[in-house]
């Protein structure tokens, strides 16, 4: 959904070559798991927490993080796993057993014919006696029934026999690549059109797509041209914001991606920004001639946020935002790097089983999870009052708060003098890529969470402190790792909150700056940012 292939370096997810902690490899037939960030596969007995995985060789129906991408834990989390998972794992497994027998099992050769297997003598038998390994549904008795039509309605996963109706085979050969992240296996439970669908009604003439390439790419486009006679569906891929009197749509941060609104630099000339012509003849606008659009009051950022998340402005100077489900993050427009800095929330709703957790966040960590969640935040829990950092939970202020509590949140970053001050500066971006998007360009951001752990220093004399009801709770952390602090805050399940960046508080400490003050200071540096970027240059 780009306007141009060469706006933007393509960054695809490549398969390691190393495997497992222990740079051994592949054995096909034993229980392995692949890390989703990495890609990397690692053998079971070499897991560092997970020692004790109770698991089938070739299941698919889990997300797997290892200690190289999450340094404080491994992370497993266990998917449902239908009867079309079941299958994928029973299929490969029998698979694997049939090819050797017949030394044919090899990570480095693939078969050159499809593995057969009957269902009635291999398939069922197979299923009935390792029910309780490949699933935590309960068993029917007439559930047999359904194998067969799973079977021939997977197409692209199962090929059935032209000679036998009895006998299915796996349609990858290649044992080695299944797993959860296989591209078949990730297509399982999607609606696909029919064939005969598509040639009822003639192709409806569509737009070309612009804007990042994600996987909304085609939901952007119908919902802008949406067929007649039907409703149109809900982007989630974008979210429109009033900037400058004018509505704009904007990306949600996601992937790892930011998208900063961008518009011309009128300090560069046009000869030092030129604009290239790419090889499809479209024009390739310079980054250097952009510059970040400042937005002139601090608020929760429209597109920074999880995608679910309810939020609208209640009054002038505050936000509410509702959760949805697990846990999200929205994270605040304006960041700080050095001084004292408060905002407060006001905990409005908390429905049955609903939490919240509010805090400070770099704009690394992910929006789909809890502030605290890694290293790059800091976060204050509602239940018990635990805080949070790293995925570490440590005892801080019992019993917790609750829905009508008003709860400051207070950071302070002391300024390094063996430090130049440029590094204070919000980054000017202009050697990011450029990506036109529904008629506007933005910067794109593509953040490495695991290289910018690399870079996190600990920054002696910072701390951060939280208040409930106007009373400080004690310091939460010292020490904290420098960086840009956004203010944050993650909802679980239906909770709602209202986020207040002043200038009007219930409790202000002494020597505390309201983050409302953030708004004209980040300009000023933003630009100055800008300038010293074009002057490297």
């Amino acid at each position: 959904m780009r306007s141009s292939k060469t706006s933007r370096r393509a960054a695809p997810k490549t398969a390691p070559t190393s495997v497992c902690y222990c740079n051994g490899n592949r054995e096909l037939g034993t229980i392995e798991i692949v890390c989703s960030q990495c890609l990397k596969w690692f053998h079971s007995r070499c897991l560092k927490e997970l020692s004790e995985l109770n698991g089938i060789p070739f299941m698919i129906c889990y997300t797997f993080t290892c200690k190289e991408c999450r340094p404080a834990s491994e992370d497993w989390k266990v998917k449902k796993a239908d009867l079309v998972h079941m299958c994928v794992t029973v299929f490969a497994n029998l698979s694997a057993e049939k090819l050797k027998e017949n030394d044919k099992l090899s990570v480095d050769t693939i078969p050159s014919d499809y593995t057969y297997l009957s269902i009635k003598d291999n398939v069922i038998p197979y299923m009935d006696s390792n029910w309780d390994m490949l699933t935590a549904v309960k068993k029917k008795p007439t559930w047999h029934q359904n194998l067969v039509p799973t079977l021939i309605k997977e197409k692209n996963i199962f090929i059935q026999s032209g000679s036998n109706p009895d006998l299915f085979a796996l349609a990858e050969k290649n044992l080695s690549l299944l797993g959860p992240l296989h591209e078949s296996v990730k297509m399982i439970g999607r609606k696909v059109v029919a064939a005969s669908a598509k040639e009822e009604k003639p192709p409806i003439e569509l737009p070309p797509i612009e804007g990042p390439k994600t996987r909304g790419a085609s939901k952007r486009r119908n919902a802008e041209n949406p067929p007649s006679g039907k409703k149109p569906k809900m982007a989630s891929d974008f979210c429109s914001m009033a900037i400058s009197g004018t509505h704009v749509d904007v990306p949600f941060s996601k992937d790892n991606y930011r998208y900063l609104f961008s518009e011309k630099d009128p300090h560069v000339e046009a000869d030092e920004a030129p604009a290239t012509i790419s090889k499809d003849g479209s024009t390739i606008i310079s980054s250097l001639g952009q510059r970040i659009v400042s937005i002139p009051t601090v608020a929760i950022s429209s597109h920074d946020r999880a995608y679910q998340l309810l939020y609208e402005q209640s009054s002038p100077t505050t936000w509410t935002i509702t959760g949805h489900e697990g846990y999200a993050m929205a994270r605040c427009t304006h960041s700080v790097s050095v001084g004292t800095w408060y905002f407060e929330v006001t905990f409005d709703e908390q429905p049955n089983d609903s939490h919240i957790r509010i805090g400070w966040s770099q704009p690394f960590a992910a929006l789909q999870a809890c502030v605290g969640y890694n290293k790059f935040s800091y976060g204050w829990r509602s239940k018990h009052g635990t805080k949070f950092h790293d995925g570490r939970g440590q005892t801080y202020q019992k019993p917790g708060f609750k829905e009508g509590d008003i709860l400051g949140c207070l950071i302070h970053l002391p300024s390094d003098p063996s430090l130049p001050s440029e590094v204070y500066l919000p980054p000017s971006h202009k050697d990011d890529y450029l990506i036109n998007f529904k008629g506007h360009y933005f910067f794109e951001v593509n953040d490495v969470p695991t290289e910018e752990a690399k870079k996190l220093r600990v920054l002696e004399g910072s701390r951060i402190e939280f208040f409930l009801n106007g009373k400080s709770c004690g310091t939460a952390y010292e020490n904290i790792y420098a960086g840009h602090y956004f203010p944050a805050v993650s909802l679980f399940h239906r909770a709602k909150v209202t986020v207040n960046f002043g200038p009007k508080f219930k409790n202000l400490p002494k020597l505390a700056n309201g983050m409302h003050l953030r708004a004209d200071q980040q300009h000023h540096e933003q630009t100055l940012s800008d300038i010293l970027h074009i002057v490297s240059k």
